[in-house]
């Protein structure tokens, strides 16, 4: 019995990545504000739900990693960028579909991290750039499900849809960026699991009826 030829993977198109690479940089955006907005909202009433458990007493406080915790910000839009067609319409649905499905657990039931330890860092840009994100995200709340951890992890997917060879890099990437929240201080173990559970939900309930193409 014949079978068709799996088909080639899409040419890469600059102009096609610098408008998937600009929209994600939108959905981003437009995600931290509404994040913002129910953080302003809501945030105060999840000091009944504070999301600490013994684990996190493990994790040391290691404020320098606000710089691979704010990366996906910079590689993400680049990331996205090199995905095809048919990924990138596979990955922006359901990443508002995270965002969506979180914001409303944030609305519904605030949850919010514990106190932050006492800033030991000497003058410069990483004591700046920490404190300029602690006072962004304030207060701590809307904890859990973790929209840092939610999003990672579906592009995460999205990249191994699309380069499957390249997946140690792509998990090892995400998990570093999961660490990254736990260092410093910007969610505990139970937000980055339910972080991933929403992620990986929202890909089950909405299965991918379209065949990716094969890499070679």
């Amino acid at each position: 019995m014949s079978t068709s030829p799996a088909p080639e993977r899409e040419r890469f198109s600059l102009r096609r990545g610098v408008r998937q690479a600009l929209g994600l940089g939108v959905l981003m955006f437009s995600a931290l504000g509404l994040y913002l907005l129910v953080l302003k909202w809501r945030g105060h009433a999840g000091r009944e739900h504070v999301t600490w458990i013994e684990w996190d007493a493990l994790v040391p406080f290691q404020p320098g990693w606000v710089w691979v915790y704010l990366i996906p910000y910079i590689v993400g839009p680049g990331l996205v960028g090199t995905l095809s067609r048919d990924t990138f319409a596979w990955f922006v649905p359901r990443a508002l579909a995270v965002v969506f499905v979180s914001l409303l657990v944030f609305i519904v039931y605030p949850t919010q991290t514990d106190s932050r330890p006492e800033l030991i860092l000497e003058d410069g840009p990483t004591r700046q750039l920490y404190k300029m994100m602690v006072e962004v995200d304030e207060p701590p709340a809307n904890a859990a499900p973790s929209l840092h951890v939610s999003l990672t992890c579906l592009l995460a997917l999205a990249l191994v849809r699309d380069f499957p060879r390249g997946w140690p890099l792509w998990v090892g990437g995400v998990l570093l960026v999961w660490a990254a929240t736990l260092f410093t201080r910007q969610h505990h173990f139970i937000d980055v699991v339910t972080g991933a559970l929403v992620a990986c939900l929202v890909v089950l309930v909405w299965p991918d009826r379209r065949r990716p193409a094969s890499v070679h």
